[in-house]
Formats: structure tokens, sequence, C-alpha cells
């Protein structure tokens, strides 16, 4: 059995919280892979937000413009939102995983990870 620092209740050793005051004994870490999603997750949108840059032509020095030939313009719109749509359902598949791999409080872990009786 374990106290808490801030009001002295008894606690039971997997507590990662008070039960009186509400006090954190311990803040849930995210496990390695956990981590390796959640950057790659930013990697992944840094990436996406530069393609759309380019594809906007934001990041475009004006080389391509003047080649374009003549009726290629909506194309250019067609191109982007198919990059957009590609980006928003890779996020929301993307964002699940990395909110799966979230940190979780042990306690919690532990009764999951228990067989059931």
């Amino acid at each position: 059995m374990k106290s808490c620092p801030k009001c002295t209740t008894e606690l039971e050793d997997a507590a990662t919280k008070c039960v009186s005051c509400g006090f954190q004994l311990e803040k849930a870490q995210r496990t390695l892979t956990g981590k390796v999603v959640k950057w790659l997750f930013i990697a992944f949108n840094l990436t996406m937000i530069c393609w759309v840059m380019v594809s906007m032509g934001a990041l475009d020095r004006g080389s391509q413009s003047s080649a374009l030939p003549r009726g290629t313009e909506d194309a250019e719109g067609l191109g982007l939102s198919m990059i957009i749509m590609l980006w928003l359902i890779c996020n929301l598949i993307f964002g699940l995983v990395v909110w799966d791999t979230r940190a979780k409080n042990k306690a919690l872990q532990e009764s999951h990870n228990k067989p059931e009786e």
C-alpha cells in the first residue's frame, strides 16, 4: 500500500491517481510504438501541407505556369481536391491509430490484460 503525498490517503499499489483528492501520482507514458506513431503522424501532416502548397503553386517559382497547355486550369483544381481528400482519409485512419496508441494508465492496462475469472 502507498499513500497520497497530498492528503495521506492509503492507496493501492497500482493506483495512479488519489481516490480522495484526485492528485495525479503517476503520469501515463506512451510506449515506444505510440511515440513512433505520433511522430509519423506529425511528419505525415507536415508532408501533406507541403504537398498542398506545391499543388496550389505557393512554393512554385512560376516556371510551369506559363508552360501549361490551354484548358488545363481545371485539372489543377481537381488534383488539389484529390490531394486534400486523400489527406483527410489518411488523416482519419492515422489519427485513429495514434489515438489507440495513446498513453494509458497502468491500472487500466492491467485490467484489460487480466483473464476473466
